[in-house]
């Protein structure tokens, strides 16, 4: 299945901050688990993160981790936030709510969404995002390296740190992944 190609302009991503599901190791995928008290905190450093780099709409997963990241964010920045049902993290079927050690990335998990429908469904939300550029994306962990995997980066199967503000440029080669704050380039 070809996948859309995304605009080639910049975009900002941050995945939700850190729950107690992270903390304990546990799958969430669509499972709905709120942030804790350390996500919160993480999220409004986010927030101060993204000051001056001129986001102009932000795009958010339902799922309420994601939800209450962006609110916070968005309240920061003087943003609206607008929920896309594209962004929801995939749903990883009989491997929700075990230890994360269970899951295997490379598999279609029974009862749960394919790679190849996953992929589809968060390119194509991206792909088809409207708003003033440049775009801020609050989503999940597979969200992030679905999208790295889409644009050529090497190491898109890398952690995706929870609440650290990433954005992503078109290059002549392709797309760059950059931390913000930090000199790293992917």
């Amino acid at each position: 299945m070809e996948l859309p190609s995304l605009p080639r302009r910049t975009f900002y991503f941050v995945r939700h901050g850190v729950t107690d599901y992270n903390r304990s190791r546990r799958v969430m995928g669509q499972i709905d688990v709120p942030l804790n008290a350390e996500g919160r905190r993480q999220a409004g450093s986010a927030a101060v993160s993204l000051r001056g780099t001129g986001v102009g709409s932000i795009f958010t997963s339902p799922l309420s981790r994601a939800r209450e990241t962006a609110a916070i964010i968005g309240a920061v920045l003087g943003v609206d936030v607008h929920v896309a049902e594209g962004l929801m993290e995939r749903h990883w079927g009989i491997f929700q709510d075990r230890d994360i050690s269970h899951r295997p990335l490379d598999a279609d998990p029974e009862g749960g969404e394919t790679q190849a429908a996953f992929m589809a469904r968060a390119i194509g939300a991206v792909a088809g995002l409207p708003g003033p550029p440049p775009v801020l994306l609050v989503a999940h962990n597979g969200v992030c390296r679905a999208l790295r995997r889409h644009l050529g980066l090497s190491g898109a199967e890398g952690a995706v740190p929870n609440a650290v503000p990433l954005r992503f440029d078109p290059t002549p080669a392709g797309w760059s992944e950059t931390p913000v704050g930090s000199g790293i380039v992917r």
